[in-house]
Order: C-alpha cells, then structure tokens, then sequence
C-alpha cells in the first residue's frame, strides 16, 4: 500500500504502537504512550486516530464496545514512501545521491557494510 500522506510524529507513535501490538483501543494506545490514562489525551489520540483513518493508514473494528485499531500500512511502506518524498524533494526523485548522502553521514558499522553488500549484490 503507498502511503503518500505523511504523518507526524505524535501519529507516528500510534502507528508504532499498532504495529508492536497488532492491534488496541484508545485507551491501550494512550497507555503505551504517555504511561497513563486522562480524559484530554484520550480525545487527543482519539482525533489523531481519526486523522490516520481519513489518511488511509489505520483501520477500525467496531464490533466490540471498545472500538480497536490496527495499522493499515507496513511500516516499511510508509518508511518506503518517506524516503522517496525525500528523494523527490531534494535530489529530483533520484535515489542514489540520497543513499550516498545518507551512507556518508551515517557511522556504519561492519555488520551495516556487510548487509548492505549482500542487499546490492543480490540486486539484478
């Protein structure tokens, strides 16, 4: 699924917490994020649920009392979407000078270096 909206990091919070549980209520997800429960962040997380669910990236099951929510989206095809609006903003769409400014910035380790030689050296 392409994820062209991008997100915020209080919506990028819920979407972790969806994608660590599967799925959870409101209440779960306020729990998990601010470690306790009050009626002005359940109508926060509330209206930012509802943000990522006219974004296409959550999904509601309401057949219980308490309505639950899963992700709609992989994590990697937002990260994969992010990435190419990146590209697209600062280097034309082209990926490459994006990875190598990210590979020149970044303190790899070897274990990176490795993974990163088998995933180009599987690439026909």
């Amino acid at each position: 699924m392409s994820t062209k909206q991008s997100v915020t990091e209080t919506e990028l919070a819920i979407l972790d917490v969806l994608w660590k549980n599967g799925s959870a209520t409101v209440r779960e997800i306020v729990q998990a994020i601010y470690g306790q429960h009050k009626s002005s962040l359940h109508a926060t997380i509330n209206s930012l649920i509802d943000r990522l669910r006219e974004k296409g990236h959550v999904a509601v099951d309401d057949a219980g009392f308490a309505h639950r929510y899963k992700a709609a989206v992989t994590r990697e095809a937002l990260i994969g979407d992010n990435l190419q609006q990146l590209a697209d903003r600062h280097f034309e769409g082209a990926v490459t000078p994006l990875l190598m400014t990210l590979i020149d910035k970044v303190n790899l380790s070897r274990k990176d270096r490795e993974a990163i030689r088998k995933i180009i050296s599987g690439i026909k």
